[in-house]
Formats: C-alpha cells, structure tokens, sequence
C-alpha cells in the first residue's frame, strides 16, 4: 500500500480517537498505533499532514540579503513556523513559510508587507544620505535596516512562543524537498560613526505593529535547493 495513503488512514484514525465517546476513541487509537507499527510510520510522519505551506517572494533578490532574511526568521517566530529559502536552478528565490493549519500563509502574507515597508524605508534613507560611494551607502542602508529589525523584535518577543511542531515541519520538509542546507549571510559590522544611522532606523520602526490573528493557535536559515 501507498505509504501517503497509509499515513492518511492513520491521521484520521489519530483525529477520531480525540472523540468523545470513550470506546470510539480507544478503538481508534488502538488501530493508530497497530498501523504505525505494521508499516514503521513514526509520530512525525502523521504529524506532518498538518503542516502547510505559503511563499513570498524576494524582493527580486537573487542572494537576499541579511536583513531580508533575519525578518523571515522573526515572522516565523511569530507565527509558530519555520522560515526557509528556496530556488529553482537559474530563478530567483522565494521564501517559503512551514506551519499547521492557515498560520503558514498568515506568516507570508505578513512577511511581504513588512519586507516592503522595510525595504522602501531603507532605500528613501539611503536616497537620503546624499553619498556617492555606493557600497558605503549599501552599507549604512544594511545597518538602517539591522535597526528597524532590531526595534520591531522587541514586538515580536512580546508574544511569540516556542513552536511545538519543529519536528513535524523537518519531517515534511525532508520528505517533500529532502535535505536542506544552511543558508548564510552576514550582518554589516556598525562603526562608531553610525550612531544617527542606528537611531534612524530604530525610529523608523515604531510604527511598526505586529497582531497575531485571534484563532492562530488552532489551526539557523536553511535553503532547500532544486523546489519541485
């Protein structure tokens, strides 16, 4: 048999053994617990029937850069998801968001309207600034941005949790996409003249506001290559 199929017939026995009726219940369990063992299909494998998934794009970002991807590790948090990259040969990437329930395409959806907000803020600071040199300009634009991160984290950690559905989210990743491999980018190193640069960016987040949606609860960067 089909091992999807199989791990299907045992995620609705695992849904009915939450029945109110205490023999139903048992019955269900009981049958659960006999496939797993037949077929050798672990709690993570029927944990990960829940898990969906939501994509943002980039930005146009062929590499994105540090503060892009910091941002999708706070919406992540935020969310109670696993934030990851990923890119077909020659194409750019998207972020992709891993959670139970509708909280992946919430997460997405957030991420894309921040990460446009931060990234208009950075370029009009960096429009601003009136420097020729590029990369010095790239470079405070980075560290802007580092500090809008910073500001809004403080928001984030209001109220974000520890995700209790890691193993879930590395199971059906492993299984839809395979093994993922770490992505890394480097944060810019501030400099002691970038003191105004800091404060700007810090200021230029307090509009920011992060809600989680009121049902959420009940529904190291990594890059998996190759996206089908």
């Amino acid at each position: 048999m089909d091992k999807q199929k199989i791990i299907d017939k045992i995620h609705k026995c695992l849904r009915l053994s939450e029945s109110g009726n205490p023999n139903e219940a048992a019955s269900a369990l009981r049958q659960a617990q006999a496939m797993m063992r037949k077929y050798n299909i672990s709690e993570q494998d029927v944990q990960s029937q829940d898990i969906r998934e939501a994509s943002a794009n980039s930005g146009g970002y062929y590499n994105p850069p540090y503060w892009a991807v910091a941002l999708s590790e706070l919406i992540a948090q935020s969310f109670e998801c696993r934030a990851y990259i990923s890119r077909r040969e020659e194409q750019r990437p998207v972020f992709r968001f891993m959670g139970v329930d509708y909280s992946a395409t919430v997460a997405a959806y957030t991420f894309t309207v921040l990460f446009r907000q931060l990234r208009r803020s950075r370029r009009q600071y960096m429009d601003e600034l009136g420097i020729k040199d590029k990369a010095e300009q790239r470079r405070q634009g980075n560290v802007f941005a580092q500090a809008w991160l910073f500001s809004i984290a403080k928001t984030v950690a209001e109220f974000s949790t520890d995700s209790k559905n890691d193993e879930a989210i590395e199971a059906y990743v492993k299984d839809q996409y395979g093994e993922p491999v770490d992505f890394e980018r480097d944060p810019a190193d501030p400099e002691s003249k970038d003191y105004d640069v800091i404060l700007s960016g810090m200021r230029a987040a307090k509009t920011v506001q992060l809600l989680r949606p009121m049902n959420a609860s009940s529904v190291n960067k990594q890059f998996i290559g190759e996206c089908a």
